[in-house]
């Protein structure tokens, strides 16, 4: 099966030839499939953010190509335009990129540069704002009227009204309050678990990954230092925590636990797992 996303020798230099070149990313090789909810980890700098463009044709690599559905990205301004709409991105504080006179126009401005007519522009802003908990009525207001939990929301629909084959969220919760967050992952999830599509999630929150993704691709020093399922992406905690991410509480609990002779699974990434994991430990040694 063709990989939506096929990365290959993936290299990004900033200033290059100049004194101040350092690599973004360097060689990235990777495959995501249709329908996966990748979760990227990594540390600020790791290169994160910088991959993401690529998948959209918002950076140019420097060496190295990013196919599409198995095609070149890079190949024309065409195909540079048309991942612009297939792979839609969310970048960190989206609100800040609000700047229509209505929150309808905002949602719409995706779908209208993608040449759709008035009806259907129409009907995939209503779909949008139904998904993101915007109601009707305030699609004629400013955007600048809104909540700043509204902002977010209204500023992600704009993304899914394009309803693209990749979705993709950098940081999509940061600055929220606890309730905005678990709102914003929740949303995201059910947008997965409904459309089916493709979802790439980089998020500092590991608890959040471990909850909701499916992968897990882990960037350290600008390249690829993991990339699997989240068991066995997190049945590596221990290395993930001398890279000094921070992983689970509850895979840092295990991880003590088995450093003191308990024979627990390296695996276990939330809590409904550890929990388990406890009874089945201890089913096994009691008397």
């Amino acid at each position: 099966m063709t990989p939506v996303i096929k990365a290959e020798n993936l290299t990004y230099i900033y200033g290059e030839k100049t004194s101040f070149e350092v690599a973004a990313i360097k060689n990235i090789n990777i495959e995501i499939q249709k329908g996966d909810f990748v979760g990227i980890i990594g540390h600020t700098g790791s290169g994160k953010s910088t991959l993401i463009q690529h998948f959209n044709g918002l950076l140019k690599p420097n060496s190295g190509r990013v196919l599409l559905d198995g095609s070149d990205i890079q190949e024309s301004k065409e195909s540079v335009r048309a991942a612009r709409f297939k792979a839609g991105l969310c970048f960190q504080y989206p609100e800040y990129q609000l700047f229509e006179d209505t929150v309808y126009k905002d949602i719409a401005f995706g779908p209208k540069n993608m040449g759709l007519g008035e009806d259907e522009i129409s009907a995939r802003v209503l779909r949008a704002a139904r998904f993101v908990g915007i109601n009707e009525e305030l699609l004629s207001k400013s955007p600048f009227d809104l909540s700043g939990g509204e902002k977010r929301r209204a500023a992600i629909a704009g993304v899914m009204a394009m309803e693209p084959e990749v979705l993709m969220l950098d940081e999509p919760t940061a600055g929220l309050d606890p309730r905005g967050r678990d709102m914003i992952l929740g949303l995201i999830k059910e947008y997965h678990e409904h459309t089916g599509s493709t979802v790439l999630l980089v998020s500092h929150s590991m608890e959040a990954v471990a909850r909701l993704a499916s992968k897990v691709l882990v960037l350290n020093n600008s390249a690829v230092a993991m990339f699997g399922t989240v068991s066995e992406v997190f049945s590596r905690g221990r290395e993930l925590m001398e890279m000094d991410l921070n992983v689970p509480e509850i895979t840092r609990i295990f991880i003590g636990l088995r450093d003191r002779g308990l024979p627990v699974a390296a695996s276990v990434y939330t809590n409904e797992q550890g929990r388990d994991e406890i009874l089945r430990v201890f089913g096994e040694v009691a008397p």
